[in-house]
């Protein structure tokens, strides 16, 4: 039987059954095209061309890779989306660029359904960590079917894409950068990578098309303009955004809802009042795993336990980021070399190893999975400047945080979800700690961490944690993914009116996202401008903004903030006041929303910054809780906070750091 008839056949009885079911990593078993578009390990939505015969088989560019990350763009590329209704055969379709051609080779997409294509497909999974659907500029992967014709070479200046039909039916276009906008097909000013600042390369970014995160289907119809797409879309909160391989939009582009019938036990800490032995003894506590996720891990004491645990047959796996800002410090390499040697395995994610590219700037998330079911998240790092061991005598010293232990199934699995994502070793940027590495290894011989120190200049004021009962319903959100749309925590501030209250401390939240020489009113800072819009709905909100580590001579300060914001309460007469604090003497590094709404409370602790690459770039994750036994100790905390001021006391030099 020949691969064409058999293609054939096989697409007959796709028509008849309505289901597709392609045995190969680039396709996946679909519900039929009324039910939400597939989880996709690429994020890549569904869109659809509403102006277009719905009969008609509909293909569509839904992503492209112009500068791709491998030697000589081996990497670039584009994805092409089944649209319409039904199978579509894209056998006879052809790309150009307006220099080189293709034929697309015989393949089957079902609806909803995209495939990419590549220069090679080898180079691409090596980027990306899966297969394309075709290749076309030498066969290096015999499994991957080939496109035939002259290659395109998209300019990373520049240039245009055209999806034509076999009839010669122009059905797609796109145009970026310098490339010519005149083409059949597109509409307007070309299509621009979104780079606010540095840390928005343009190298590996991937332009994708906007689509609704509950369904998969296109956010807007197919206008054929920049409007479509992530990076040319203006709208402040679902617009200026990128993407780059590897990332999950699509499969996490929903954050995690979780209601109980029964009102849940959790665990709220505060630092460093009281987290490090709750911390240290739910480690102590796992019997069969322990998932750790975090920016850094240097506190000997959570060393020591996750160490006991690993040679006690416990499997405990850390991924530490790699390339913290300040470096990689030798406690860093002390703990990776601790916990290695007890049978732990410790990985960084890296981009300064072989051909390593980083997912994302940093990552910044704080987080573990204990047994399978207990989640803990933290808006602290591991540390001792955060977790100091002598809290117990009444006095100590650190950075104002906070913690969340919860039992639940399905928070632990969402959060276990994305660690698996995350320290995957597909990606080349996965690398494991190895003794001899200069970076990624051990410390200088002989090395140990500074003792532990009684700490002095901040009286406890938190001795015990809270052990609440009342949980009704919770939430796990992640960056890039869901910090900003959908969100839960810009859901629960746009709830807020007359009545209602805000609390909130973070580390830092900017006046202002975009260029450092941007403004509030050109690229608004949309967690801020929620926070204000709140106020001017009637409720009355509190900011408290980290004093400790804030340069005020910055544009992006937090004195900036905070005059920005009580300049717009004074001239509107708002209930809305910002200030800056040191309550706990080494800095306000919390990332917490405190929200009071109607007759429903609800505390919300992050790892996100106020900063746009926090919310758009980085890996990060947060937790909504609905419980009022959480928001009343916690407004405790806050309020005590509120009152303390800046507290001006000698911290060790080595905690100047903000992490």
């Amino acid at each position: 039987m020949s691969r064409r008839f058999s293609l054939f056949l096989a697409l007959m009885m796709l028509v008849v059954s309505g289901w597709l079911a392609v045995g190969n990593s680039s396709a996946s078993t679909l519900a039929p095209a009324a039910t939400p578009a597939p989880e996709s390990a690429l994020f890549l939505p569904v869109t659809m061309n509403a102006g277009r015969n719905p009969q008609r088989p509909i293909a569509i560019f839904s992503a492209f890779i112009p500068d791709g990350l491998a030697l000589q763009d081996a990497d670039e590329g584009f994805a092409i989306q089944n649209v319409g209704a039904g199978p579509l055969f894209l056998g006879g379709w052809h790309v150009t660029d307006g220099e080189g051609t293709l034929t697309l080779p015989d393949l089957v997409v079902s609806p909803g359904q995209e495939i990419w294509c590549t220069r090679q497909a080898v180079a691409f999974e090596k980027v990306w960590a899966q297969t394309p659907a075709c290749e076309y500029q030498s066969d290096t992967d015999p499994d991957v079917p080939n496109a035939l014709g002259t290659i395109p070479d998209l300019n990373n200046n520049g240039d245009e894409l055209q999806l034509f039909a076999p009839d010669g039916v122009l059905v797609d276009a796109v145009v970026y950068e310098q490339g010519d906008v005149t083409i059949d097909g597109w509409t307007g000013q070309a299509l621009q990578p979104y780079q606010p600042s540095n840390s928005f390369g343009s190298e590996g970014q991937v332009y994708y098309r906007l689509f609704r995160p509950a369904t998969g289907l296109p956010a807007l119809p197919d206008s054929d303009t920049v409007t479509d797409w992530a990076q040319g879309n203006r709208n402040p909160l679902k617009g200026r955004r990128t993407a780059y391989p590897g990332w999950t939009l699509h499969r996490l582009a929903q954050p995690s809802l979780t209601t109980w019938s029964q009102p849940r036990a959790a665990t709220v800490l505060v630092t460093p009042d009281n987290a490090f032995s709750a911390i240290r003894d739910l480690f102590a506590s796992a019997q069969t795993s322990i998932l750790l996720e975090t920016y850094e891990l240097t506190h000997p004491g959570l060393v020591a336990a996750l160490a006991g645990r690993a040679q006690a047959g416990v499997t405990v796996h850390v991924l530490l980021e790699g390339g913290p800002v300040g470096g990689l410090t030798d406690e860093t390499r002390w703990a990776a070399q601790q916990l290695s040697l007890a049978g732990v395995r410790v990985h960084f994610m890296v981009n300064d190893v072989d051909d390593a590219h980083d997912r994302y700037p940093y990552q910044h998330s704080k987080f573990a999975i204990i047994d399978g079911r207990t989640l803990l998240l933290s808006t602290e790092n591991f540390k001792p400047s955060s977790m100091p061991e002598d809290a117990a005598d009444g006095e100590t010293l650190g950075r104002r945080g906070y913690a969340v232990i919860i039992a639940d199934p399905d928070l632990a699995a969402r959060a276990a979800l994305i660690y698996t994502l995350d320290d995957d070793d597909a990606y080349t940027d996965i690398f494991p700690w190895q003794a001899d590495h200069a970076t990624y290894g051990s410390p200088p011989p002989g090395y140990t961490p500074p003792p532990a120190e009684d700490l002095q200049g901040y009286r406890v004021r938190f001795p015990q944690p809270l052990h609440l009962t009342d949980a009704t319903a919770a939430a796990l959100f992640t960056s890039p993914e869901t910090s900003l749309y959908p969100s839960p925590l810009l859901d629960l501030i746009n709830r807020a009116g007359p009545g209602d209250v805000i609390l909130t401390q973070q580390l830092y939240e900017h006046p202002y996202w975009g260029a450092t020489d941007s403004n509030a009113s050109d690229d608004p800072n949309v967690r801020l401008e929620a926070l204000i819009a709140a106020a001017r709905r009637g409720a009355s909100v509190r900011i408290l903004l980290d004093s400790f580590f804030d340069y005020p001579y910055k544009d992006r300060s937090n004195l900036n903030t905070v005059n920005y914001v009580n300049d717009i309460a004074h001239a509107e007469g708002l209930d809305l006041i910002a200030r800056r604090g040191n309550p706990a003497g080494a800095g306000l590094h919390a990332k917490l929303h405190l929200l009071a709404l109607g007759d429903k409370r609800w505390v919300v602790a992050a790892s996100m910054n106020g900063s746009e690459a926090s919310n758009k770039l980085n890996r990060e994750m947060g937790l909504a809780l609905q419980s009022a036994q959480a928001y009343d100790y916690l407004k405790g905390v806050f309020d005590t906070d509120w009152r303390a001021g800046s507290l001006q006391t000698a911290v060790p030099d080595a905690w100047r750091s903000p992490d």
